[in-house]
């Protein structure tokens, strides 16, 4: 157990690797669980996110908002750009014309203390007094151009003919509903090819070099032949072959109108 100023006392747990003897520590808050199920539990959190990672890069399988956009035809109307900008320089008068006001009559009020007249306390502050009508002016002839405006507007007409698009959610639902068929058809794959392949850890790679192989498609009495060519690695050749014969047991076929029987096998 150590201590850390941000997160108090922890515990370190060391895991050392079978082959290589390589060590390295997991810091948790937990005092309370084994060992071996805090370790369990980083193992799966590690496996999750290089799903994550494989599904995002290999099978483009993305959660954010939809591919595609269409135009929407008849644009939503909202509030004039133009208009919104007056009425922010009105507020920023009508709160300047109140600063100058509450000052203005704060001073009024001192020099009247002082037992001085109006006339001398108008012709001390006339410059004041003239920002003040300036102000004034200038906020009436801003109410003028607002009035004039249109208060609202069409999308496109406000974004210099940009017009404003949704989301087609159907089309992304199809083609993520394809990825994810894709991966899972993939991941089951896997389980079939481990049977022929030993090397576990390689198992995504070697059905990979499988199923992008080369190949040779003839129609032979009905059924259509695809012929893989062979492999030099003779443990790959090996698996590729007895794959296609658990492949063909499932007795694929083409999807479209003529259903020919597929055959998979290798020269």
């Amino acid at each position: 157990m150590s201590t850390r100023q941000k997160y108090g006392r922890i515990r370190t747990i060391v895991v050392e690797s079978g082959k290589n003897k390589k060590r390295a520590a997991i810091y948790t808050n937990d005092k309370e669980s084994e060992a071996e199920r805090i370790i369990q539990l980083i193992c799966r959190r590690w496996g999750e996110e290089n799903l994550i990672k494989e599904l995002t890069m290999k099978h483009l399988i993305n959660y954010s908002p939809g591919y595609e956009t269409e135009e929407i035809e008849e644009q939503p109307m909202i509030e004039n750009p133009e208009v919104q900008e007056l009425k922010q320089k009105r507020s920023n008068l009508k709160s300047e014309l109140s600063q100058i006001k509450s000052k203005f009559g704060h001073e009024v009020l001192e020099e009247m203390e002082k037992d001085a007249n109006w006339e001398e306390v108008k012709k001390k502050r006339i410059l004041t007094i003239a920002d003040i009508a300036g102000i004034r002016s200038q906020i009436t002839l801003l109410g003028g151009k607002i009035d004039k405006l249109p208060q609202e507007i069409k999308f496109d007409e406000a974004h210099d003919g940009k017009k404003l698009v949704e989301l087609n959610y159907e089309k992304k639902r199809f083609i993520d509903c394809i990825k994810t068929f894709t991966y899972h058809m993939e991941k089951k794959m896997c389980e079939i090819l481990s049977n022929y392949y030993d090397k576990k850890k390689e198992i995504q790679p070697a059905l990979a070099m499988i199923v992008r192989r080369g190949a040779y498609v003839k129609l032979e009495l009905g059924k259509l032949i695809v012929r893989l060519r062979r492999f030099k690695n003779s443990e790959i050749d090996y698996a590729a072959r007895e794959l296609c014969e658990d492949l063909n047991k499932m007795k694929p076929f083409t999807m479209d109108r003529f259903h020919l029987p597929i055959s998979y096998e290798l020269e």
